[in-house]
Formats: C-alpha cells, sequence, structure tokens
C-alpha cells in the first residue's frame, strides 16, 4: 500500500500567493491609519464630536466629526456653534456654551 505523499508549492507560487493575501490586508490597514491621522487633525474638538448627543462619543462619531465635519457660528441658535457636514453643508448638531449644551439640529428645526 502505497504512503501518501505530500507536494510542497515550488517558490514562487508561495510567495505569490502571501503578496495575494497579504497587499489587501495591508491597504486596509494603512487606511485605517490615514483616517485616525484625517480624524486627528480635523476641526472639530473631541469634547464636540457627539453627533447624536447621548452624552458619549463612540469611535465612529469621533472618526466621521474629524474628517466629514466642520464649526461654525450658529445660524440655528444664536451664541452658539454648529457642527455640519462639509459635504453637504446641513447642520447636524448646535453646541452651545450653556445648557442644553448639545441639541440635534433636527429636533430645532421641528419646534415652533
Amino acid at each position: 500500500m502505497p504512503l501518501a505523499t505530500v507536494t510542497r508549492l515550488p517558490r514562487r507560487p508561495r510567495l505569490l500567493l502571501t503578496f495575494i493575501l497579504l497587499f489587501p490586508l495591508a491597504l486596509f490597514v494603512l487606511a485605517g491609519v490615514r483616517a485616525v491621522q484625517l480624524a486627528r487633525e480635523g476641526e472639530v474638538p473631541d469634547a464636540l464630536r457627539d453627533l447624536n448627543c447621548d452624552g458619549k462619543v463612540s469611535t465612529a462619531e469621533w472618526l466621521r466629526g474629524g474628517i466629514d465635519f466642520r464649526l461654525r457660528p450658529s445660524r440655528l441658535v444664536p451664541g452658539c456653534q454648529d457642527v455640519y457636514s462639509v459635504k453637504s453643508g446641513q447642520v447636524v448638531v448646535v453646541r452651545c456654551p450653556g445648557e442644553p449644551r448639545c441639541r440635534r439640529a433636527a429636533d430645532l428645526q421641528r419646534s415652533p
């Protein structure tokens, strides 16, 4: 009864396989590093990146707050600041120095 033989891949296909598997992973890691770098350099301070006014800044809010949003003087509430989307210009959150400190813009626009 013949014994099963183990065949090894030649060196070139093994290198190619390693490249095919590791290259996308390396690109994904580099994209994540760049996203964190852009978020750190963002205009919106870390304390103001709570985009849903729940009192906690999640990782997604921190990243999006630093990359996709900017600050400007509020058009909805005088004396406050709007956190608005760079792409659409739509206000997401109004941040004020006094109470209530965080207000969702959708809630402000609904009220009379």
